[in-house]
């Protein structure tokens, strides 16, 4: 059996420094890459807490256009009502008033003119 030699590797002190100058930039960069993540994720739950706060607001508010919706309907329908039997909104006393009232409004501008 011949004999081979196994030569041990031999390592110089320039290679050495370069494998540790490499992995403390290795280093610094996965710490930088965590930073990185965790900044990342704080956001993003701030932006999950407002997107959550926005869409209760849109809920609110378009519950608050059906009811206006709703009441804007109804007051359709009475109008229509009211119109189709002939009924005027105002009475003839409530009419007196108001000319009455319009009467004075408009002859304190003309005194102040």
């Amino acid at each position: 059996m011949p004999d081979t030699q196994v030569e041990p590797d031999v390592v110089s002190e320039s290679d050495l420094h370069t494998l540790e100058v490499s992995l403390e930039k290795l280093w610094e960069k996965a710490r930088r890459v965590s930073d990185l993540l965790l900044r990342f994720k704080e956001e993003n739950q701030g932006l999950q807490g407002r997107i959550a706060e926005l869409e209760r607001a849109e809920s609110q508010l378009r519950a608050d256009l059906r009811s206006r919706e709703q009441e804007l309907e109804r007051l359709s329908s009475e109008l229509t009502r009211l119109q189709a039997n002939g009924s005027q909104l105002f009475s003839q006393d409530e009419k007196e008033a108001l000319k009455a009232k319009i009467q004075d409004l408009i002859s304190k501008i003309n005194s102040r003119l």
